[in-house]
């Protein structure tokens, strides 16, 4: 039997997902949602990498890692509760930052991992809907999922909740399309100095784009970090272009069928033939 969501894990839930609403009917109202060459297999991607967070990764994951927190910590519910708030934040949300800016470096230097993540550098055109744009099985990987029950059985939940939060929001605003950082540096050439210091600190959508793109001003094989973007600059995968990128997505995105792209390994296609467009 599947565990029934803790109040903090639904509350997260219900902002993540108006968050994620909010920021799509802006960017649709403001005509920044492009349509592709194929805008129901967009939307199709999108919606599935979404429902498996709810399907796939709630029961399994919260099913498994209930299971470890009662076979290493069967005594310990409630036990950190009384642990300082932001301690306990700065604790979670670096802890998870580090370990997902590896999860995604390894995505990109392992070619297995690669085929579970490459979905999400297949999209066209960047913009908010993107952020959800993956293979299923890749919501079983993150690691803040599987935090989750342990920081909340521990009595951990509002810290966590918090820290999720924050990565989410940053996230949200790397993947949207709109070009906020660019536009204020644009409108504000005295406050060039703060960039220049933050953007080694801080993922800000000049890198993230850049790591989306092909073509000039991207860095696709770097810029890993969702947050904190200082892994990248101490790890040596850092490339901040301070430019806008015009190419999303892969070279070969057109050839992928959508049902690898969604169940790879349990699915594996042929590539199509390259159109003679994709040639030229």
């Amino acid at each position: 039997m599947f565990p029934i969501p803790s109040p903090e894990q639904q509350l997260l839930g219900i902002v993540v997902l108006t968050v994620f609403i909010l920021a799509f009917l802006v960017e649709l109202m403001a005509g920044r949602i492009h349509k592709g060459d194929r805008p129901l297999r967009d939307a199709g991607l999108t919606l599935a990498g979404l429902s498996a967070h709810v399907l796939l990764s709630s029961p399994v994951v919260g099913t498994l890692s209930g299971i470890l927190v009662l076979m290493f910590f069967q005594e310990g519910a409630g036990v950190m509760a009384g642990t300082n708030f932001w301690l306990a934040f700065a604790v979670i949300f670096i802890t998870q930052e580090f370990l997902h800016y590896w999860l995604h470096r390894f995505s990109h230097e392992w070619r297995w991992f690669w085929k579970l993540h490459r979905t999400h550098h297949t999209a066209e055109n960047l913009n908010i809907g993107v952020l959800y744009r993956y293979n299923v099985f890749w919501v079983l990987l993150l690691p803040q999922s599987w935090f989750g029950p342990l920081a909340i059985y521990l009595g951990l939940g509002e810290p966590y909740v918090a820290a999720v939060l924050v990565t989410y929001t940053v996230n949200a605003l790397t993947h949207t399309t709109f070009r906020w950082d660019l536009w204020l540096r644009e409108k504000m050439p005295w406050s060039e100095p703060f960039w220049r210091v933050i953007e080694r600190i801080i993922t800000l959508p000049d890198t993230h784009h850049a790591h989306h793109a092909f073509g000039k001003g991207a860095h696709p094989n770097g810029n890993y970090a969702i947050t904190l973007f200082i892994f990248d600059t101490l790890f040596g995968t850092a490339k901040i272009p301070n430019r806008r990128q015009t190419r999303f997505g892969l070279p070969i995105g057109k050839r992928l069928h959508w049902a690898e792209e969604l169940f790879w390994p349990l699915v594996k296609k042929p590539l199509s033939p390259p159109s003679k467009k994709s040639i030229s």
